[in-house]
């Protein structure tokens, strides 16, 4: 026969960050992931709008990383109508 002791004991908590934040189950983990989502899309949406109010003050100052989103609507970095 085997022994519940030594079962009950081979059974632990997920040590490492994937399994216990990603694959949980657990509601108080779950509401973790919600909040972390929820200032993630925040922080983004901030920080767009702050590139959008720039362009609408300074249409012709030059957006560094911009050249990467599209090459050929933002010739200099210069966001353009096109």
């Amino acid at each position: 026969m085997h022994d519940m002791s030594h079962a009950q004991a081979a059974h632990h908590e997920p040590t490492s960050f994937i399994r216990k934040h990603v694959f949980s189950l657990d509601h108080k983990v779950i509401g973790k992931q919600y909040y972390g989502l929820a200032l993630a899309a925040v922080l983004i949406g901030m920080f767009l709008s702050w590139l959008m109010r720039i362009h609408l003050g300074w249409t012709n100052y030059p957006i560094p990383g911009l050249e990467l989103l599209s090459k050929n609507g933002a010739p200099g970095n210069v966001m353009t109508p096109e």
